[in-house]
Protein backbone atom coordinates (compact mmCIF):
# COMPACT_ATOMS: atom_id res chain seq x y z
CA UNK A 1 0.00 0.00 0.00
CA UNK A 2 0.93 3.45 -0.56
CA UNK A 3 2.12 5.90 1.86
CA UNK A 4 0.39 8.67 -0.10
CA UNK A 5 -3.33 8.37 -0.66
CA UNK A 6 -6.25 10.88 -0.63
CA UNK A 7 -8.20 10.56 2.23
CA UNK A 8 -10.83 13.38 2.15
CA UNK A 9 -12.53 15.75 -0.20
CA UNK A 10 -13.12 19.46 1.07
CA UNK A 11 -16.39 20.69 -0.88
CA UNK A 12 -17.69 24.57 -0.50
CA UNK A 13 -21.47 24.71 0.63
CA UNK A 14 -24.19 27.25 0.64
CA UNK A 15 -26.33 24.27 3.18
CA UNK A 16 -23.13 21.70 4.07
CA UNK A 17 -25.77 19.99 6.41
CA UNK A 18 -28.38 19.21 3.37
CA UNK A 19 -26.03 18.72 1.12
CA UNK A 20 -24.28 16.48 3.02
CA UNK A 21 -27.63 14.32 3.95
CA UNK A 22 -28.08 14.51 0.01
CA UNK A 23 -25.19 12.34 -0.26
CA UNK A 24 -25.92 10.09 1.98
CA UNK A 25 -29.20 9.31 0.97
CA UNK A 26 -28.39 9.17 -2.98
CA UNK A 27 -25.46 7.21 -1.96
CA UNK A 28 -25.52 4.72 0.72
CA UNK A 29 -23.40 6.65 2.92
CA UNK A 30 -23.98 8.26 6.60
CA UNK A 31 -24.23 11.76 7.63
CA UNK A 32 -23.04 13.98 10.60
CA UNK A 33 -23.72 17.14 10.08
CA UNK A 34 -21.78 18.60 7.26
CA UNK A 35 -19.50 15.29 6.43
CA UNK A 36 -20.60 12.28 4.46
CA UNK A 37 -18.43 9.06 4.70
CA UNK A 38 -18.66 5.65 3.66
CA UNK A 39 -16.49 2.93 3.29
CA UNK A 40 -13.02 4.67 1.90
CA UNK A 41 -14.66 7.78 1.36
CA UNK A 42 -15.12 11.15 3.21
CA UNK A 43 -16.76 14.28 2.25
CA UNK A 44 -16.57 17.00 3.58
CA UNK A 45 -18.80 20.21 2.97
CA UNK A 46 -17.77 23.30 4.33
CA UNK A 47 -20.22 27.34 4.61
CA UNK A 48 -18.48 28.54 1.05
CA UNK A 49 -19.84 29.47 -2.64
CA UNK A 50 -20.31 26.41 -4.05
CA UNK A 51 -17.84 25.45 -7.27
CA UNK A 52 -20.58 24.66 -9.72
CA UNK A 53 -18.32 23.89 -12.68
CA UNK A 54 -19.48 20.58 -13.80
CA UNK A 55 -17.38 20.88 -16.88
CA UNK A 56 -13.97 21.72 -14.87
CA UNK A 57 -14.62 19.74 -11.93
CA UNK A 58 -16.57 16.53 -10.53
CA UNK A 59 -16.46 13.80 -8.26
CA UNK A 60 -16.16 10.30 -9.32
CA UNK A 61 -17.65 7.48 -7.97
CA UNK A 62 -16.24 4.41 -9.12
CA UNK A 63 -18.69 1.01 -8.82
CA UNK A 64 -17.38 -2.58 -9.66
CA UNK A 65 -18.69 -3.86 -12.88
CA UNK A 66 -21.06 -2.87 -15.57
CA UNK A 67 -24.11 -4.50 -14.00
CA UNK A 68 -23.50 -2.14 -10.97
CA UNK A 69 -23.25 0.95 -13.30
CA UNK A 70 -26.35 -0.11 -15.39
CA UNK A 71 -28.26 -0.49 -11.76
CA UNK A 72 -27.11 3.33 -10.83
CA UNK A 73 -27.84 4.63 -14.74
CA UNK A 74 -31.46 3.47 -14.30
CA UNK A 75 -31.83 4.71 -10.52
CA UNK A 76 -30.67 8.06 -11.88
CA UNK A 77 -32.31 8.00 -15.57
CA UNK A 78 -29.01 9.07 -16.95
CA UNK A 79 -27.49 7.80 -20.30
CA UNK A 80 -24.10 6.02 -20.07
CA UNK A 81 -20.89 7.30 -22.20
CA UNK A 82 -18.82 4.78 -23.58
CA UNK A 83 -15.19 5.68 -23.39
CA UNK A 84 -11.94 3.80 -24.51
CA UNK A 85 -11.28 2.66 -20.83
CA UNK A 86 -14.72 3.64 -18.57
CA UNK A 87 -18.34 4.09 -18.81
CA UNK A 88 -19.77 6.59 -17.26
CA UNK A 89 -22.68 8.37 -16.15
CA UNK A 90 -23.19 12.04 -14.88
CA UNK A 91 -25.22 13.81 -12.50
CA UNK A 92 -25.58 17.38 -10.78
CA UNK A 93 -25.77 17.92 -6.57
CA UNK A 94 -28.49 19.83 -5.67
CA UNK A 95 -25.87 22.77 -6.10
CA UNK A 96 -24.73 22.29 -9.17
CA UNK A 97 -21.19 20.40 -9.10
CA UNK A 98 -20.62 17.46 -11.03
CA UNK A 99 -20.95 13.60 -9.73
CA UNK A 100 -19.82 11.13 -12.65
CA UNK A 101 -20.51 7.37 -11.57
CA UNK A 102 -18.35 4.99 -14.04
CA UNK A 103 -17.28 1.60 -14.18
CA UNK A 104 -14.11 0.10 -16.15
CA UNK A 105 -15.21 -1.34 -19.71
CA UNK A 106 -14.61 -5.54 -19.41
CA UNK A 107 -13.44 -7.56 -22.61
CA UNK A 108 -15.91 -9.64 -23.74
Amino acid sequence: MSEFRLEHVNVPSRNPHDLAKWYAENFGLSADQHIARGDGILLVFQEGTPINQPEALHIGFRVQGMAKLHDWKDRFEKPLKIGPEFTSFQILDPEGNCVEIYAENTSA
